[in-house]
């Protein structure tokens, strides 16, 4: 039997059409109802994000994150973290859209994903449904049906037969948040109904007596020019360009640690076979995931994004600027909104194995000291926790009945 949805008399979404929702803001006393979708748990740059953003929400309501278990994830690091701040979370079957279920074989698994989902939300009846990234749009049509308004945050580019699959969904979020201009610019949807929020965070500090012991550790000289290169090690991450220039490199003062580890799904890249191929892998250090990466970037002189694909917004490199790193980085997706090339590090052709190679036997260690202060101010000025709290707050509101109109850019009206 399908499920009775409460319809606002004349109402309308952000697209002109006649809303089937019910407004999110609720009688007074009455806390708003709202589920948060999820697609990993681990602690990379949209697990911490979303740390960020259920903070802000459980200020407006009760907050409920759903995280998928149809990918083992032995550490549950996002359900730790999210625990220890007394956020709910539960592990249920949710259709989040992997490469890997888009083949035939795999989509009667989807379709009972996507039915025990729906099931979930027609009992949970809530009032707002948070997806945090692309990969759970399917969800959007099924709180559509059960009368919660959907907010939709983008830290993904869409391209190809990809961006015709995502946009056919994108029709039932009332709120699109992008994490940058590169990945507004994308999106099949007008402009004005795109709001451009830029992530923030407060980085855990890191003593400068941890960032010597981490050099210590590694065997490197007082003088000695460490680069950091920290993400999942999927191929479009660019770990076979960084390497690939890195062999051709000779200069024995500067040294690599690469953090990370293999996707639990997607195409990846084999780090470890990468390095064990240079020409001298002693200068490389691979430690794989690490839950001290802000010491990491304290303990080296530059981090790296060598990214062959557009990235959205990366969150290793706002981390990096706000620890006072520069940041030598592709050239594409959301870098140019975080480094400024020249001044707060350099962006370098995507893709280019040459470029690349002349780009790290430039790096000068009284260079990347003074673009690394330069790069807090950036920090400051764009990606703090409060800036990005204040600014998804009024798109957010806006966007379920809360507040005024919300900026279609996160410079728009703030002060």
């Amino acid at each position: 039997m399908a499920a009775r949805r409460a319809v606002v008399p004349g109402a309308a979404d952000h697209d002109g059409r006649r809303s089937d929702v019910r407004p999110a803001h609720v009688s007074r006393g009455t806390p708003m109802r709202i589920v948060v979708v999820h697609p990993s748990d681990e602690l990379y740059g949209a697990d911490r994000v979303l740390l960020e953003v259920t903070e802000i929400l459980e200020r407006r309501g009760q907050v409920r994150v759903l995280l998928p278990r149809d990918v083992d994830y032995p550490e549950h690091l996002l359900t730790g973290a999210l625990a220890a701040r007394g956020t709910r979370s539960d592990a249920v079957d949710l259709p989040i859209l992997r490469r890997d279920y888009l083949r035939a074989r795999a989509l009667p698994g989807l379709a009972r994903r996507t039915w025990r989902t729906w099931r979930l939300l027609r009992r949970v009846r809530p009032d707002v449904v948070y997806l945090s990234t692309s990969a759970s749009l399917l969800v959007a049509p099924l709180a559509r049906s059960v009368g919660a308004r959907v907010v939709l945050h983008v830290h993904e580019t869409w391209t190809g037969s990809e961006r015709r699959l995502l946009g056919a969904f994108l029709r039932a979020c009332g709120t699109v948040i992008a994490v940058s201009d590169a990945v507004a610019a994308q999106l099949p949807r007008p402009a004005d109904r795109v709001a451009v929020v830029h992530n923030g965070f407060t980085v855990p500090a890191a003593s400068a007596a941890d960032a010597a012991t981490l050099r210590t550790g590694l065997g490197v000289g007082p003088h000695d020019v460490v680069a950091l290169v920290a993400s999942r090690w999927n191929a479009w991450k660019g770990h076979d360009v960084l390497l690939r220039a890195w062999a051709g490199l000779d200069r024995p003062d500067l040294h690599l640690v690469v953090l990370g580890a293999p996707p639990p799904s997607g195409s990846a890249v084999d780090v470890d076979a990468l390095v064990a191929a240079l020409p001298d892998p002693s200068r490389v250090h691979v430690l794989g995931s690490r839950d001290d990466v802000p010491a990491w970037i304290c303990a080296s002189d530059v981090v790296l994004v060598p990214s062959v694909r557009p990235d959205p917004l990366p969150t290793i490199a706002i981390e990096a600027a706000a620890l006072g790193r520069a940041v030598l980085a592709s050239d594409s997706g959301g870098l140019p909104d975080i480094v400024e090339d020249g001044r707060t590090g350099a962006l370098v052709p995507t893709g280019d194995v040459a470029a690349w190679r002349s780009a790290l036997d430039a790096l000068d260690a009284s260079v990347l000291h003074a673009q690394g202060g330069r790069a807090v101010d950036r920090f400051d000025t764009m990606f703090t926790k409060a800036a990005f709290a204040r600014r998804f707050a009024r798109v957010f509101d806006a966007g379920v009945g809360l507040g005024t109109r919300a900026p279609q850019h996160e410079n728009e009206g703030v002060r």
